[in-house]
């Protein structure tokens, strides 16, 4: 691929989509257990065989298209925006004639990722409460039904309820992971994320 967004966007979505899978049945069972404290008052284990047990394996998968319109979104925004927006503010920073100083790869990166942090939180606001929505009910409604709900009832607003919350709890990992990212990579030899 000649075009590099096309090619992180194509790598985010590829990711977004393994952790979907990955996440599915935890993020169930966590929703679940949030939503019912009595649903498993012995822990998480009996929690995971009581779902087993009274949905199936079916009931950790069911929010499925919920992970993914959650993960997906939240994955690619994240990792385009963290590359795109060290790479402009290291090419802006040279452009201007300042030299790129130690702290200056720190500060880059620190601002890029809390940026990164406030997109992914957005873009994947709408799925995450679509998979609290299918998580927290047993049954069979499906993250279409969830969603005409949330609709007919709020309106748009109604799919970024909770968002604030969202902004501080996303927005603290992702900025330390996407910075312990980047310093580890300058740490092992590889160029600071957008720097070359």
């Amino acid at each position: 691929l000649n075009n590099k967004i096309l090619g992180f966007t194509i790598c985010g979505c590829m990711s977004g989509v393994a952790a979907s899978f990955m996440l599915c049945p935890m993020e169930a069972l966590r929703i679940r257990l949030v939503s019912e404290p009595d649903f498993a008052p012995e822990g998480w284990v009996h929690g995971f065989l009581r779902m087993l047990k009274y949905e199936g394996v079916g009931g950790l998968w069911k929010g499925m298209n919920a992970m993914m319109l959650k993960q997906v979104p939240y994955t690619i925004t994240k990792n385009v925006s963290f590359d795109f927006i060290t790479t402009t503010a290291y090419l802006a920073v040279k452009g201007w004639g300042y030299a790129i100083t130690a702290n200056m790869k720190l500060l880059i990166p620190l601002v890029s990722a809390f940026a990164a942090s406030v997109l992914s939180t957005i873009t994947s606001q709408p799925g995450d409460m679509l998979l609290s929505a299918v998580n927290a009910h047993e049954g069979d409604r499906t993250v279409w039904d969830f969603s005409r709900d949330i609709r007919e009832t709020e309106g748009i607003k109604g799919y970024f309820r909770g968002m604030r919350a969202r902004f501080v709890h996303v927005g603290l990992i992702v900025t330390v992971q996407l910075m312990i990212y980047d310093i580890v990579k300058r740490l092992v030899g590889i160029a600071a994320t957008g720097s070359t």
